[in-house]
């Protein structure tokens, strides 16, 4: 009797349990009482669907609302990075296709890997002709009084060519487009400046971390001193003395801020799978009457995005604009709003390099295969308009 009245009290112990859980996603759902973080990458959630009847019985309705219910559930995103972190533990899986771990706890995306070995190499014939059309627009700039600047920022896999996984590893197959690029505009006499050489050589005897493991940009550390060699190029280029942020007190933390750990937070984990030591300056700017601030359009990709949360476009530039990928316009007015981005396809963008000082085109290597997105090939048929012959 006290063996069946034990089992009962066993049972009861255990529905209510069961029961318990089963209902806290539910009320998790209706009050919200745990503030859960949010998912980081390419994730949307599923939009509520409107009941009517054509939807019910073309079965729209229930497939929308059970898409729409199954997103909503308490405590999703949390069980979402469980599911993620035991899968990791147990599979070495990420749940992330654009990600790869390599040795050493690094973690790539596999374009870098590609631009790497040359994989994604457009040809010495497509990149002169690049080269050519990109000297010209310099030539003519340089006539008008402005200053263009073709930038290559650091590329993740030419600093850490070691611990690619196995299966990504292999021979050069073409020249990179970075040494193409390179070795061209150096011939034709155009402007650049090499943040990837110069971190690679700087690796070895940084004391601070330039280049995270657990990200694919360049540290906060590492984009402010390159945005402080920009000026000074920019200085000695214009014969002009711009102002200068100093860096210090420089604090160091085992925890991420801004964009050191981008890539492992798209992985939606629970615990970091390597822990850098980052460097955080305080950064001081000191207004200066005497200095020139130049207007400085930037064309590039996402390399330029740490400068514009720094604060140091705004600091050392007037009426500064970043045409990200040549696509969309961020300006002082509307760049903590990506809604309020102006697309480039509506914007009087030869205007503005009209009233523009200085242009500078910053890639890194994964993204030279489309150099300037468009930018290089319109500003030339602008400048040097084909005649119609007859």
């Amino acid at each position: 009797m006290q063996v069946l009245k034990m089992e009962q009290k066993i049972k009861n112990i255990l529905f209510r349990i069961c029961f318990t859980v089963m209902l806290l996603p539910f009320l998790q759902l209706c009050t919200n009482a745990i503030d859960s973080a949010g998912l980081f990458g390419d994730y949307t959630n599923s939009p509520d669907v409107i009941f009517t009847w054509a939807k019910w019985w073309n079965g729209s309705y229930q497939q929308g609302k059970s898409a729409y219910v199954n997103d909503q559930g308490g405590f999703r995103r949390d069980l979402v990075r469980t599911n993620n972190q035991v899968d990791y533990w147990l599979f070495k899986k990420l749940h992330c296709n654009s990600v790869v771990l390599g040795k050493n706890q690094n973690l790539y995306q596999p374009d870098y890997i590609n631009a790497y070995y040359g994989r994604d190499f457009i040809g010495k014939d497509s990149a002169l002709h690049q080269m050519i059309k990109l000297k010209a627009i310099q030539d003519t700039l340089s006539r008008l009084g402005k200053t263009l600047i073709l930038a290559y920022s650091p590329c993740k896999a030419f600093f850490y060519p070691d611990d690619y996984p196995d299966e990504l590893k292999g021979p050069h197959i073409a020249p990179t487009n970075y040494q193409t690029f390179l070795h061209l505009a150096d011939s034709l006499k155009l402007n650049q400046v090499d943040f990837n050489a110069w971190f690679v050589h700087m690796k070895e005897t940084s004391k601070e971390v330039l280049y995270p493991r657990q990200g694919i940009h360049w540290s906060v550390y590492g984009a402010l001193l390159a945005a402080d060699s920009l000026t000074r190029y920019i200085e000695q280029l214009r014969q002009i003395k711009m102002q200068h942020m100093a860096l210090n007190n420089l604090r160091h933390s085992s925890r991420s801020e801004d964009t050191d750990e981008d890539v492992f937070k798209a992985l939606n984990l629970i615990f970091p799978i390597y822990t850098d030591n980052f460097t955080y300056p305080e950064i001081v700017f000191k207004e200066d009457s005497t200095r020139t601030k130049p207007k400085v359009i930037y064309i590039g990709d996402s390399f330029c995005i740490n400068w514009i949360h720094d604060n140091y476009m705004q600091f050392s530039n007037t009426n500064w604009e970043f045409w990200f990928y040549f696509h969309q316009v961020i300006n002082q007015d509307n760049r903590d709003k990506s809604e309020n981005w102006i697309p480039m396809n509506s914007y009087d963008w030869k205007n503005k390099i009209k009233n523009a000082d200085c242009i500078v085109i910053m890639y890194t290597s994964h993204n030279l295969h489309e150099l300037g997105n468009g930018f290089i090939e319109q500003s030339y048929d602008y400048f040097y308009p084909v005649k119609n012959c007859r």
